[in-house]
């Protein structure tokens, strides 16, 4: 199968940090509580990657099911994630401005026996792309330029 390129378009309103993702013609509000200058009309971008985790795991699992012979009546994904502020506010040079660790736990309702259900979800974990994002994808910055160039 040839590689799908995805995009986003993500505009400043001018509101406080208050951003809008163009998502293939769906807009996504981001933003930040009042205390890193937001609005709070929104989550903000590292709540996103943790709604993105889960969201993933659950359209795999959701997918997958009936090539492992199971019936899903309900999954859900709670996911955790630390990070400590100082290191994206600059306070702490020794501290990683990023997540430090995510935690997940799939919690999934079905009849089906466990190893069925073991087997489903050793395969949406190793299939997973955006935990596959996570863990080793170069972020590169192909264009920095003024909007009047």
């Amino acid at each position: 199968m040839a590689t799908v390129t995805f995009e986003s378009d993500v505009t400043w309103t001018r509101e406080g940090v208050l951003s809008i993702a163009d998502i293939g013609g769906k807009e996504v509000i981001i933003d930040e509580p009042p205390s890193l200058g937001g609005t709070d009309k929104g989550p903000n971008p590292v709540e996103y990657i943790l709604a993105a985790l889960g969201g993933c795991i659950n359209v795999l699992v959701a997918s997958f099911a009936d090539n492992f012979d199971v019936e899903v009546e309900d999954v859900k994904v709670h996911l955790e994630g630390d990070l400590d502020p100082d290191g994206f506010l600059g306070k702490n040079p020794n501290v990683r401005p990023g997540y430090e660790e995510i935690r997940y736990e799939i919690i999934l309702d079905s009849p089906s026996p466990q190893e069925n259900i073991d087997a489903l979800i050793a395969h949406v974990e190793k299939v997973c792309p955006v935990k596959d994002t996570l863990t080793g994808t170069n972020v590169i910055n192909t264009k920095s330029k003024p909007a009047s160039v």
